[in-house]
């Protein structure tokens, strides 16, 4: 068994390491996105992908890290191996790499954060666990009063905010940033990505915020407090859902907090169905 950086060839960690991870290309699809990355040549000093591989050559374990966000890790088949996880564990820290957290399959986040943070001294804490889920056909529904409609400029006025009160619900300090909130905002404006319910006023959003391999990710889905629980969320992630489909998409996907069990029920009412459990890691 041996550990192997691609630090010189970050390309290489693609060729190693993505027929692996389409198998689960739903619970994969952040790494993925990071892996085709390094392929087209991305990369930063502080950046890094790993594997750990058994003595014939065979990958059991893949990890990637881009601060400051959290390394994303993926055991082969979901098949969990201690050993690799310890390897991994100690390669890191005596390279000197220290990454803000784990982001992975719940069991494999567990398993990592106890070994680095024996390693490497920090603490570790759960800062979210959240269901992986997809959907391939939407389901029949009762439609909310109003429709939906991609955002215009004079949206602006509130949608920075209501992306700030998302992240902040979901405790992501990183893009809770008004200038931030504001430039992603601009950037999506007429490119079908930035979707609102209207029933009179601006009721609920949701982001088609990327593609993996043959399918949609929605994120961003957040609702004003005063208009929760009137079926607005659930009217727009269908019919946004359908229109992704009828793009061409093969299935949507996203990440639900699985603390927050209304929300869940929402996408579940829709057609999503659980994929698996992720759990987010900080070490301290």
């Amino acid at each position: 068994m041996k550990t192997e950086f691609y630090t010189d060839n970050p390309a290489g960690f693609w060729n190693d390491t993505i027929d692996i991870l389409v198998e689960n290309e739903v619970q994969n699809s952040i790494m993925i996105k990071i892996a085709t990355g390094f392929k087209n040549g991305e990369n930063k000093d502080d950046w890094f992908c790993a594997t750990v591989k058994d003595d014939n050559g065979g990958v059991l374990l893949s990890a990637c890290c881009t601060p400051p966000y959290n390394i994303v890790m993926y055991e082969t088949k979901n098949k969990h191996d201690g050993e690799a996880i310890n390897m991994l564990a100690r390669e890191l820290f005596n390279a000197g790499y220290n990454p803000p957290g784990i982001l992975s399959e719940k069991v494999t986040a567990e398993m990592f954060a106890e070994s680095y943070a024996k390693v490497s001294g920090k603490n570790k804490k759960v800062h979210m666990t959240m269901n992986v889920m997809q959907l391939f056909e939407v389901l029949k529904i009762d439609y909310a009063p109003g429709f939906m409609r991609e955002i215009v400029d004079g949206d602006i006025y509130y949608i920075p905010y209501w992306e700030m009160s998302f992240y902040g619900e979901c405790n992501v300090e990183l893009w809770t940033k008004l200038s931030d909130t504001i430039e992603r905002f601009q950037n999506r404006l007429g490119k079908n990505k930035h979707y609102i319910w209207f029933d009179k006023t601006p009721v609920s959003q949701a982001v088609f915020v990327g593609e993996n391999l043959s399918g949609a990710k929605i994120s961003e889905v957040y609702t004003p407090p005063f208009y929760r629980n009137k079926g607005y969320c659930t009217s727009l992630m269908a019919q946004l859902s359908q229109n992704l489909l009828d793009r061409g998409y093969k299935y949507c996907c996203l990440f639900a907090d699985a603390d927050y069990p209304v929300s869940n029920k929402v996408y579940q009412k829709i057609g999503f169905r659980d994929v698996c459990l992720y759990q987010e890691m900080k070490f301290e």
